[in-house]
């Protein structure tokens, strides 16, 4: 009987995963599947995005939906150094105590999720945050059937005009002025194009307030203008974008 169960519970591990990845350890695999049961996640899709802090998997609902599931590694923290400058430093989460590297990605994980929820709720078009649990964070998935939209940096030149270079300048004004936040990693990897832009990857987003935000919202636009200036793009003068925004 004990051996019948096991068999019945690999062959719905293998259903809901349907790709195994060595990145994701034990605990990791049973918060995703507590996660697959609130929101009725069928199937868990291969890696559509690696970085140097996360994967993103697709995740299916039984009833046909999308899922973007980011998984925050907590076993090969390189970035560890990153983590500790931009959550440690912010005042929202100077109460956290983190005692270890596993808490610390947690703290991330949910640094990402309050950023992302400030965010949209301002009007800043990111995905939608849906939850979040110890170093997994589910949002909307932006694409269409489990493929994902186009990274601003993989577009044809042709398709780089005025028009998403005004929208991602409204985006910025949007975050410093109405959700008073810095993106502090703002780049053509970072913007997504579908029905319109969308900013993504917010993790290490500080506050206005914060001391370095300036600093970081200089680089932000710098990069943004470097990045259109050398796609044939009109780009406004650095110091016109920042007389239009908030910061201290």
């Amino acid at each position: 009987m004990e051996k019948k169960r096991k068999e019945e519970k690999r062959r719905k591990d293998e259903d809901l995963f349907k790709v195994v990845d060595s990145t994701i350890d034990p605990r990791t695999y049973l918060v995703l599947e507590k996660i697959a049961s609130k929101l009725k996640i069928d199937t868990y899709l291969g890696a559509i995005s690696s970085g140097k802090e996360a994967k993103i998997y697709p995740a299916k609902t039984i009833d046909g939906k999308f899922y973007a599931v980011k998984i925050y590694y907590v076993s090969t923290a390189s970035h560890k150094r990153a983590v500790e400058k931009y959550t440690l430093g912010d005042k929202r989460f100077e109460k956290i105590k983190v005692s270890n590297t596993r808490q610390l990605i947690f703290t991330w994980a949910k640094k990402e999720f309050k950023n992302l929820k400030r965010m949209y709720e301002a009007g800043v078009w990111v995905p939608e945050p849906i939850l979040v649990m110890e170093n997994v964070l589910v949002m909307q998935f932006i694409g269409d059937n489990g493929v994902r939209a186009p990274l601003l940096k993989e577009l044809p030149d042709d398709e780089i005009d005025q028009d998403l270079y005004d929208q991602v300048v409204s985006q910025i004004q949007l975050m410093v002025n109405k959700a008073k936040l810095v993106h502090g990693d703002l780049s053509e990897y970072n913007v997504m194009v579908y029905d319109h832009i969308y900013i993504i990857d917010v993790s290490q987003s500080l506050p206005v307030d914060h001391e370095n935000a300036r600093e970081l919202l200089l680089r932000d636009i710098t990069r943004v203008n470097e990045f259109f200036s050398s796609k044939g793009v009109k780009v406004l003068d650095i110091e016109e974008i920042l007389k239009k925004l908030e910061i201290p």
